[in-house]
């Protein structure tokens, strides 16, 4: 599960200020949807620039020597749907107005800011960080990714970035073929095609497939495949994160605790739910169950790899606890 855990914790990085110019030059698109809108009707895959062109020191380069060139676009425009957005920080300035404010000002600020948080979703998801750019990202249609290209300070050329992109067209092969067999299987099958594309994709990327997790239940409900336990928790983190994305550590508790009850989940998982659910409580300061999640955790395990580390948690906090007793009953 270590896999998808950094993917979330990539995500949850993201919660950041971002900024930018939301323009896009001929051949490009500023919207994601938009872009996957495109792709799907042309057939073709997408190309992701994230940037921020007044601080990341390259973005602009890149943009003058490679992405803006007619060369590039022709090229690179028969197989992917250009998307380019852009977090520099005039366009966060754009939306912060003062009281001072004329109404035209607020007006524009207000009207700019759903698609600012629009990108800044979208960065989320495919885990970019506001240090994190450039980033240049290749997805299919419907943004499974496939590869990532680097920035490298040799590649000059539209000729030459090409031949970096090109590098990606096997994986980019293997990715459709995984989700070809996810759409066209059912049951138990479909779910062993979404465990290989699962595998297959990269842990900074796996909540991108986030909407596949929910589907176990109802393409294996008698666990057929063994995977419901490993299914149930990835959807739990991901039902979690959103959850703590709004501010709802009571809501992510509740999704972690949910795959226990379902009855699929070995002792070391539910050991891991518990053990989560204790670190979500511990962020709201409710040290009472996060007490007894640490205990319930250990007792689902005690013999596994994580007891010790939670043992030593427990110890921990009920020294300082009786600690600050002591102090208390001294004061006094």
């Amino acid at each position: 599960m270590k896999r998808f855990l950094s993917g979330v914790a990539a995500c949850l990085a993201v919660l950041l200020v971002f900024a930018g110019c939301a323009s896009a030059p001929t051949g490009w698109v500023s919207d994601y949807e938009e872009g996957q809108q495109l792709a799907s009707k042309e057939g073709k895959d997408l190309f992701l620039f994230f940037s921020s062109e007044d601080t990341d020191g390259v973005s602009t380069q890149l943009r003058t020597s490679i992405f803006d060139t007619e060369s590039f676009i022709k090229t690179a425009g028969k197989d992917y749907v250009l998307v380019h957005l852009d977090f520099s920080e005039s366009r966060l300035m754009s939306v912060q107005v003062g009281e001072d404010a004329t109404d035209e000002q607020k007006q524009a600020a207000e009207a700019a800011m759903p698609q600012l948080e629009k990108d800044i979703g979208t960065a989320m998801n495919f885990s970019v960080t506001e240090g994190g750019m450039p980033a240049m990202i290749l997805a299919t249609a419907q943004g499974y990714v496939y590869g990532v290209v680097a920035y490298d300070a040799t590649v000059t050329t539209p000729k030459q970035f090409m031949a970096v992109i090109n590098e990606n067209n096997e994986n980019r092969d293997k990715i459709k073929a995984l989700v070809k067999a996810i759409d066209s299987s059912s049951g138990v099958k479909k779910l062993n095609a979404i465990d290989d594309l699962y595998e297959a994709t990269e842990p900074t990327y796996s909540y991108l497939l986030s909407d596949f997790y929910a589907m176990a239940p109802e393409l294996d409900p008698n666990n057929e495949s063994g995977k419901r336990g490993k299914y149930s928790i990835l959807n739990a983190y991901s039902v979690a994160t959103e959850a703590l994305y709004v501010g709802d550590a009571h809501g992510a508790i509740s999704a972690m605790l949910a795959p226990i009850d379902e009855g699929f989940c070995s002792p070391v998982e539910q050991q891991e739910l518990y053990y989560q659910s204790a670190y979500f409580a511990s962020l709201i300061g409710d040290a009472e169950n996060m007490m007894n999640y640490l205990s319930a955790a250990l007792a689902c395990a005690p013999d596994s790899e994580m007891a010790d580390s939670i043992q030593m948690t427990i110890d921990a906090y009920t020294m300082v606890n009786e600690s600050a007793g002591l102090s208390a009953e001294g004061m006094e």
